[in-house]
């Protein structure tokens, strides 16, 4: 996939039923400030949750290279998600990075 992330809304939106075993929803690629999600190094490592707790479900993404993480916060609902451009996570310094291995 060259890096560009193609996963499920997982936690982004609600099931299609309510039914244990239902089949999963085929992949899309996701958008976040208008264009395609990308790491440019693969490897991704995708998470749903509330991050900065406003009650809405971001998208955190590590990404394997340079041990970053990228931080696409949900400007919409978490029924209808509109993500907005990724930012990477800084820590306090002008570029964090997340150990890998």
């Amino acid at each position: 996939m060259c890096g560009v992330i193609m996963l499920l809304l997982l936690g982004l939106l609600p099931p299609t039923t309510g039914e244990a075993g239902a089949e999963l929803l085929p992949p899309v690629r996701l958008e976040a400030g208008g264009k395609p999600i990308d790491t440019h190094m693969g490897h991704a490592a995708p998470f749903v949750g509330d991050f900065d707790g406003d009650g809405v479900k971001d998208l955190l993404v590590g990404q394997f290279g340079g041990g970053i993480l990228w931080i696409f916060r949900n400007e919409g609902t978490n029924t209808q998600p509109r993500l907005a451009a990724g930012v990477k996570f800084k820590d306090g310094k002008p570029e964090g990075c997340v150990p890998t291995g």
